[in-house]
């Protein structure tokens, strides 16, 4: 059976010692491109925490993309060129095997937005019990305790929505969205009927 992305990214990170992986955490946050990684995010991910991380945040073929960059900034050129190596072998896209076979299927997930991207400014304009819905979030492990302070001391709803969209909801990818989407219609039901109805 042949190795995934996200078993090859696993596999160079834990090769790295404590050190390495802490800078490697370290730079990865102190990117300058769109979209950034929050600190409060990685900080104590393991190998495949960040593995996870970095998929989510940037796609498979991104995340390798993201991987050699970062690891190159670390002078780990050597694991930097083992992820080189594998991702010319992969060809230009380094996704599963149906989406090779069909090249617009990975395109069709960016139009295909979830319902919580779809309606992002109503729900940043309109979501009224934000302490909440960021109380169950922390329970359900969509925020990190750090994420879920952060979050908290920024003044205006509108402020924290914006953050929680930009950091952990992008992070933790179709399944947090998800969670938080069932925890909006709980908590927000006449809201999301009324966006559903749009």
């Amino acid at each position: 059976m042949s190795k995934t992305v996200g078993d090859i990214l696993i596999g160079v990170l834990d090769d790295l010692g404590e050190a390495e992986l802490k800078k490697f955490r370290r730079k990865l946050c102190d990117r300058k491109q769109e979209p950034k990684v929050r600190r409060g995010i990685v900080e104590k991910a393991d190998p495949v925490d960040l593995v996870d991380i970095l998929t989510h945040t940037f796609t498979e073929d991104g995340a390798v993309d993201v991987a050699i960059e970062v690891l190159g900034a670390i002078n780990c050129e050597g694991v930097a060129e083992e992820l080189t190596e594998f991702k010319k072998s992969q060809g230009s896209c380094v996704t599963s095997g149906d989406a090779m076979e069909n090249p617009t299927g990975p395109k069709n997930s960016i139009k295909d937005k979830h319902f919580v991207d779809h309606h992002r400014t109503a729900l940043i304009d309109r979501v009224s019990q934000l302490e909440p819905i960021l109380d169950r979030l922390l329970e359900k492990e969509i925020l990190t305790q750090n994420a879920y302070s952060e979050v908290r001391a920024i003044k205006t709803n509108q402020k924290r929505m914006r953050e929680l969209f930009d950091g952990p909801l992008k992070a933790c990818g179709t399944k947090g969205k998800d969670i938080f989407l069932d925890i909006l219609m709980k908590l927000e039901p006449f809201l999301i009927s009324d966006l559903k109805g749009e």
